[in-house]
């Protein structure tokens, strides 16, 4: 495997306990007023996702960002260095979910700009979660293609 798909699949790899957490702190604790999966839906469908396909395709659609946002930290990997890479990867998922909330709130995206506190407080531990997963993955990964 080359770094591109390390990253691609440990992003979507990584983005399992994230949506596995999301979904649990939405319907089990109500601690979070929106899903991962909603994010998906409102950019691709411009409105939450209602119907099981639209929540199908949503939860596809963040899986796959997800896998992107992991390329793109594996490319990081080579400048940032792999010391400390589990911190780093999680510094990494929390300044990208920081920025995806900035976008929400700087472009008015309906039913997401609205943030209650613990639902961010949902999000960063989620974006933990992803973080400290990929970097086990491409940890493991990366010796291996060494």
């Amino acid at each position: 495997m080359d770094r591109f798909y390390r990253g691609f699949y440990g992003g979507i790899i990584a983005a399992l306990p994230l949506n596995a957490w999301s979904l649990f702190s939405y319907y089990i604790l109500q601690f979070t007023q929106r899903r991962m999966l909603d994010w998906a839906g409102m950019l691709v469908f411009g409105s939450l996702p209602q119907t099981r396909l639209q929540v199908s395709m949503a939860l596809v659609m963040q899986l796959v960002w997800s896998g992107f946002r992991g390329i793109v930290f594996a490319f990081l990997l080579p400048v940032i260095g792999g010391r400390g890479l589990v911190g780093k990867a999680v510094i990494f998922s929390l300044i990208l979910s920081f920025f995806e909330e900035f976008i929400v709130v700087l472009f008015k995206v309906p039913h997401l700009v609205q943030t209650t506190p613990t639902t961010l407080i949902s999000t960063f531990i989620g974006a933990v979660l992803w973080g400290v997963v990929l970097a086990f993955l491409l940890r493991r990964w990366e010796a291996q293609a060494a």
